[in-house]
């Protein structure tokens, strides 16, 4: 059964990961919070390529989560060019009056780029 999730996943890996070492390098830029509307708020977060070359669409997953729940998980992801951002806005909405609930969020890019260093982010955000 382990044997046939691993050749699962090895097959549905794009072909793009299969490169040695591109020169698009991906950054998990910024997290936040949108302001109230209806009563909820939306997370909204950053991917900037810092790198030399375009990142060819869906040559990188993004993982989402608060307080250990994925909030979104995107694998059709869109090319990003050198120097160009792209904001993704989780689905899920967050109650907006909990006044001093703490938001702990990982951001994390999940691709074979330049520099993994910088492909994650982690921070707390407290709601007033």
């Amino acid at each position: 059964m382990f044997l046939r999730i691993v050749i699962v996943f090895l097959l549905s890996v794009p072909a793009g990961w299969a490169q040695e070492s591109p020169l698009f390098d991906l950054e998990a830029a910024e997290v936040y919070l949108e302001e109230e509307k209806e009563g909820s708020r939306l997370f909204r977060y950053a991917i900037k390529n810092v790198g030399t070359v375009t990142a060819p669409a869906e040559s990188y997953r993004v993982f989402f989560k608060v307080n250990g729940k994925m909030m979104s998980f995107d694998t059709k992801t869109d090319a990003i060019e050198p120097g160009k951002t792209i904001v993704y806005t989780a689905p899920e909405k967050i109650p907006a009056r909990q006044p001093g609930k703490k938001l702990k969020y990982r951001l994390i890019i999940h691709t074979k780029d330049a520099n993994a260093g910088n492909n994650k982010r982690k921070g707390e955000i407290i709601l007033f």
